[in-house]
């Protein structure tokens, strides 16, 4: 296989494929019309003080990468953190130059051969403001060419704008960009992912507040008038399903059954699982497998598809209620009191997809954690990406908690799994069972 640039070459984890296909377009983002700055217009210097990633994984699946004669040959494309500081580098500088298209003030380096004037006799000016950008979602499927490569990539960021004249974040925006190739056209890898990361920039831009920012003195949020204080948002109304009874065989005499409870959850940005709690047809899963999306499709073992809408969601507890029409399938047992360490669990989920799902693993209860201040089960029983919101249950096949993070480090963390109680899941979303 062809070597990539220093950019995707760490990003690779190479796995073979026959098939011949296309690069497939990613997800298409429209621009948005940029706020210009008029010169002379007074206004403050911006620019990238600080840029992050979030990882759902430490070594996440971004898309896919052919090369080869008519770009047979297929491999993953990995995004990881080394990845992502080569790719950073640039970022500041092709920020700049969007700002600079765009005609807002940039930091400007003066070689000086005079003294440098007093404080007394330099005009006043607004302090720079510094912008943070965090990475929050990025994919590809690339060709690579002769002289580049052709495809697409997408990605999402976060932005947030601090003064240091307030001390504060004084706007914050979420953005989306990408960029596709022409099929004639070879660009080098990395301008792929910088001109995806520049239409984000540009719709930053976009963004009124942002423009505001630059041409006004920083005030706190809620300047120029105190805004009256939103109530607190009130409690969920509580939902009350009926129970379902714990069955008196072990999980083992009724795996086939269980395994019914557990449908992949499929959404337009990837999948995971879930678990119906009722006959009603209500199932659980992570609010990071629904994200925004207010309607999902739940896929049964079966091969059946539903539609189901999502009713509630924490984000801070990484929960999600779901309610789809009822299935005629047996719902999963709720344990009422807690595992103690060292029990036998079992995880049933859809690792890596559907194409693997209700697949069964077996560990112990390792230990009770506090993680971003949130308690967790921790257990050695494996998991995958895609086993995210299916069920962790207890040797009689009752739920004790919902998977929900997995730290693979083959090296120093084997092993390090995390489940959200059921309990506290059950408690976040307003959910009583009867």
């Amino acid at each position: 296989m062809r070597k990539l640039s220093a950019l995707v070459l760490p990003l690779l984890l190479a796995t073979s494929s026959l098939a011949w296909a296309d690069p497939v377009p990613v997800k298409q983002v429209s621009d948005k019309l940029i706020i210009e700055f008029q010169p002379g217009t007074p206004g403050r210097v911006s620019y990238l003080k600080t840029a992050k990633t979030t990882f759902e994984t430490p070594n996440a699946k971004i898309g896919t990468l052919q090369d080869g004669w008519r770009c047979g040959n297929s491999s993953d494309i990995i995004w990881n953190e080394k990845a992502y500081k080569l790719f950073s580098r640039k970022l500041a500088t092709s920020l700049r130059t969007v700002l600079e298209k765009a005609h807002y003030p940039t930091p400007i380096a003066i070689d000086t051969i005079f003294d440098a004037p007093t404080e007394k006799e330099r005009p006043k000016a607004m302090p720079e403001l510094q912008i943070g950008a965090l990475l929050k979602d990025v994919s590809a499927n690339l060709c690579l060419k002769e002289h580049g490569g052709i495809g697409g990539v997408y990605m999402k960021v976060f932005w947030q704008v601090y003064s240091p004249e307030v001390k504060q974040v004084v706007f914050e925006a979420l953005t989306e960009g990408n960029f596709q190739t022409a099929a004639s056209e070879e660009i080098p890898v990395e301008r792929i992912f910088l001109l995806a990361y520049e239409q984000a920039a540009k719709n930053f831009l976009a963004e009124q507040g942002f423009y505001n920012a630059v041409t006004r003195p920083s005030a706190p949020a809620s300047a120029p008038a105190p805004a009256p204080v939103a109530p607190k948002p009130a409690a969920p109304e509580r939902l009350t399903l009926k129970r379902v009874k714990p069955a008196a065989e072990p999980l083992t005499k009724r795996v086939t059954l269980l395994r019914s409870s557990v449908p992949t959850v499929i959404t337009a940005t990837g999948t995971g699982s879930g678990f119906f709690i009722s006959s009603d047809g209500y199932l659980l899963t992570n609010r990071h497998v629904v994200g925004t999306d207010k309607v999902v499709k739940i896929k049964l073992p079966t091969g059946r598809e539903l539609i189901g809408e999502v009713l509630r969601s924490d984000e801070a507890r990484d929960v999600a209620l779901i309610k789809t029409e009822p299935v005629g399938m047996p719902a999963l047992s709720i344990r009422e009191d807690e595992p103690n360490i060292g029990e036998e669990v079992y995880v049933i989920g859809s690792p890596l997809g559907d194409t693997f799902n209700t697949s069964l693993t077996r560990g112990i209860l390792s230990g009770y954690r506090v993680l971003d201040k949130q308690r967790l089960l921790q257990s050695d029983v494996s998991i995958l990406p895609g086993n995210s919101g299916g069920p962790l249950l207890d040797t009689g096949g009752r739920v004790i908690g919902i998977t929900v993070l997995h730290l693979a480090d083959a090296r120093t963390m084997t092993g390090m799994n995390f489940f959200i109680p059921i309990g506290d899941a059950l408690t976040i979303l307003g959910v009583d069972l009867r």
